[in-house]
């Protein structure tokens, strides 16, 4: 059965009257203490796949960025050899950082401390007065790599990788015919949110976002089919309501075509189910990509520390040359303003929260309602916790349970 009949089938079983999740309990030290958001950090960021960027922002060789979402300081740098690599931003001599500016062009990249220099692929070519440097073997101070790869022209890095990128992606990746070679950051902007980054998560799962569209004044959703893939990624397919698939030319909720925005250039590709639904995929542990016939949404959420949370969108376009960026253009400037209402709404919608979750009397949240895409993030959180944390931290613990301590 092909994918698009599998869910609607299962959509049209639910809307039949199939019972609901059962409630999630997630205990509150999750959301407050320090070990966690460590096991988290060395186990879960540390060895996974992470968007760090598009290929259009080192489009040329000898360009390079920094990049800091992890706090971890690391240098992508689109090599002479039109190879793209990511190393620590650590200069071998001293430790100081190899490039102190976000972006630039170089072929060789300078450390401004004692000037020590490597190539774009990260060898030491150049050490001044290194005579002074007794049994200095170059070849054993080239920088730090740290795996790098491309998906069409979504760069990721991992700091300690498990499996190739491809591997990561899994079925996911096979299920998605999306070309994205083609597409281009139009817009991004973010916010820092004083609240632990799994608060963020499970907002963004319980409400996946539904992109505006050309045509259609507002937009609403049926139920979603939720299912786990391959990885502890996740599809999550919602249907428009009747009105809102009226308004889009469907004929109902269930009826799917490939559907295209007036006066915007289409993403080649996408399929019934993905021009005519909200679905995002969740590409653990923090990358959500929403689909719309002219243009892919992301939301990417950065845990900076167990209070701390940034939370980026990015909207994707066809590319458009040399022309003028597409922004200004009626529908792209709602999609633009849309998306940073998104990033507003959740900030405020967790205003609080942290200290909420620290009061002595909290056990922890307890989610009665579409919580399904919630509880299977978490339950594969701690898939890769399980042997770092206490038991009466993972989800599902009932409220009450003994605290064990965490290892410090």
């Amino acid at each position: 059965m092909a994918l698009a009949d599998d869910v609607r089938a299962r959509l049209q079983a639910r809307s039949g009257g199939a019972d609901g999740p059962e409630p999630v309990r997630l205990p509150a030290r999750r959301f407050v203490d320090h070990a966690f958001y460590e096991a988290e950090r060395a186990e879960v960021i540390g060895k996974s796949w992470l968007l760090a960027g598009r290929l259009d922002e080192i489009a040329r060789p000898g360009l390079y960025m920094t990049w800091e979402k992890t706090v971890v300081p690391l240098l992508v740098v689109h090599a002479v050899d039109d190879v793209i690599r990511c190393f620590y931003n650590s200069c071998r001599h001293r430790g100081a950082p190899v490039v102190r500016v976000p972006r630039g062009r170089n072929r060789a990249l300078r450390c401004q401390y004692h000037s020590w220099t490597y190539d774009t692929s990260g060898k030491l070519v150049s050490v001044p007065d290194e005579r002074d440097f007794v049994d200095l073997h170059r070849e054993e101070r080239s920088l730090v790599p740290v795996a790098c790869d491309l998906a069409n022209s979504a760069i990721f890095v991992n700091e300690a990788p498990e499996d190739g990128l491809g591997s990561w992606f899994g079925g996911a990746g096979e299920e998605l015919s999306v070309e994205s070679e083609g597409l281009r950051t139009l817009d991004q902007r973010s916010v820092t949110i004083p609240v632990n980054w799994k608060r963020v998560i499970g907002s963004l799962l319980a409400a996946p976002p539904v992109p505006p569209r050309p045509g259609a004044d507002t937009l609403a959703v049926t139920p979603a089919d939720v299912e786990l893939l391959e990885g502890g990624h996740l599809r999550i397919v919602a249907p428009f309501d009747a009105p809102s698939a009226s308004a889009l030319g469907l004929s109902g909720p269930l009826d799917w075509a490939n559907l295209s925005d007036p006066d915007l250039p289409p993403i080649a590709g996408l399929g019934p189910m993905l021009s005519s639904t909200a679905t995002t995929y969740v590409f653990f542990p923090n990358l959500f990509v929403t689909y719309t016939p002219s243009g892919i949404f992301n939301f990417t959420v950065w845990p900076r520390d167990e209070e701390t949370t940034l939370l980026e969108a990015t909207w994707l376009a066809p590319d458009w040359g040399e022309e003028d960026s597409p922004a200004d253009h009626p529908a792209w400037n709602a999609r633009i303003e849309w998306a940073q209402s998104q990033v507003d709404g959740v900030a405020a919608a967790l205003e609080g929260a942290q200290d909420e979750m620290k009061e002595p009397a909290r056990q922890g949240l307890s989610l009665q309602d579409d919580c399904e895409a919630v509880r299977l993030w978490n339950e594969n959180l701690d898939s890769h916790l399980r042997e770092a944390v206490p038991p009466d931290t993972l989800t599902g613990a009932a409220p009450g349970e003994v605290r064990s301590p965490l290892a410090t």
